[in-house]
This record gives C-alpha cells, sequence and structure tokens, in this order.
C-alpha cells in the first residue's frame, strides 16, 4: 500500500500519511491565524511583503507555492500572483483551498488576482521570460539545522523529501528578465551563491535575498 494518498472527505481534499498520527493535511485559507495576519498585514509589516516591494498590480511569479499562504498574502496586499506547483498532488490541494475561498465575498477578490499552474518552474519559466517579481523559496531548511517546522509544513516537506534543492530553479530565474528576484533562505544559510544579492532583509529566523534586474 502506498504511504501516501490523496482522498475526499466531506467534499474537500485531502493528502492521508499511512505512517503518521498527524491529521490529514487540506490546505485552507479560513484558518483565524492566517485570517489576523492578512487583516495586519502592509508592506511595512509583513517581511515578505518589504522583500517582494508589494504594490498593486505588481505582477510576481511564486515559483514554489507550496501551501500557498505567501502567494495568497501577497495577492491580498494587491499583487497579480502566478503561483507555480511542480506536484499533481499539492497542486489538487491548493485548487480545492483557492475554489473555497472563493465562496467567500472577501476572499473572492483576493482569489481573482491569483492564478495557479501545474508544472515544473524552470519550464514554465522559460515559457514566460519576463516578470517584475519572482519568488523563489526552496522551503527545505539546511540538513544541520535541528529544529523542525510543525504542522501542515512539516507533513508538505515529509511528502515532497525527494524532490532536491541542486540550485537549477535559481539558475533558471537568472535568465528570465526580471526587476526583482527574491529568495528566501533561513537565517545563517550561507549557499554557494551565483551572485551576490544586492540587498537583504531578515528578522530573527529568515532572510529574503533580493537581486536586482532590469
Amino acid at each position: 500500500m502506498s504511504r501516501y494518498r490523496l482522498s475526499l472527505v466531506d467534499g474537500r481534499y485531502c493528502l492521508i500519511d499511512s505512517f503518521s498520527s498527524q491529521k490529514p493535511l487540506s490546505l485552507s485559507f479560513f484558518s483565524p491565524k492566517f485570517l489576523r495576519r492578512m487583516k495586519s498585514a502592509s508592506k511595512n509589516s509583513e517581511l515578505l511583503a518589504k522583500a517582494v516591494g508589494t504594490r498593486q498590480g505588481l505582477k510576481v511569479v511564486d515559483c514554489t507555492a507550496g501551501l500557498g499562504r505567501e502567494g495568497f498574502l501577497l495577492a491580498h496586499l494587491g499583487c497579480d500572483v502566478t503561483l507555480i506547483e511542480r506536484s499533481k498532488v499539492i497542486y489538487t490541494l491548493l485548487l480545492d483551498a483557492l475554489n473555497c475561498a472563493s465562496f467567500d465575498p472577501d476572499l473572492k477578490k483576493v482569489v481573482d488576482r491569483i492564478s495557479l499552474y501545474q508544472s515544473d518552474a524552470k519550464e514554465y519559466l522559460c515559457r514566460h521570460s519576463s516578470w517584475d517579481v519572482i519568488y523563489i523559496d526552496p522551503m527545505f531548511p539546511d540538513k544541520k539545522k535541528t529544529s523542525l517546522p510543525k504542522g501542515d509544513m512539516q507533513y508538505l516537506q515529509r511528502f515532497l523529501s525527494k524532490e532536491k534543492n541542486d540550485g537549477s530553479l535559481l539558475k533558471s530565474a537568472f535568465r528570465c528578465k526580471f526587476r526583482r528576484l527574491v529568495v528566501k533562505r533561513p537565517l545563517k544559510t550561507r549557499d554557494k551563491e551565483i551572485r551576490k544579492a544586492d540587498r537583504s532583509v531578515q528578522n530573527d529566523k529568515i532572510r529574503f535575498d533580493i537581486y536586482l534586474g532590469i
């Protein structure tokens, strides 16, 4: 029997890990914590928004959609966001969450600014080579890091653990035309850099490296 299975439960898709007691992964933009975050979000309060330089109509491609929350937050702040997700399973969960959010009058305004595609981000970037902002969150922390993410992110990392971050996505992004390329990294991680970041913004846990283009 496969360890993971995608199931439809009470009209919502969820990912079940038969090796774990953790509750199935089902994506949603309705959690009280996330709604509070959106309510208070601004370019000054959100580190990601500061790194991206959010403004109305800014075209952002999120190459590693994952749980979709960062892309959703950027859309809430007025950006036109393209979400790219390689995994068909995670894409299905995300599509389900966006469809569910579209029935809420307030969240529908956010959903309308989001486009979701199931694709390899490197291939997608090659077909669409010009962006205001390219955003990459490799998602996987350095193996030396002892603390593990909690909840949905832990579930997601476990499911996608076979995918490797070999730097090829970043190389593909640098071949595109962009005004800004933003890469999320753990605070103390020093990856072998293709080029030095033009600037960075950070807090006590994470860092966003910013590369300026045209």
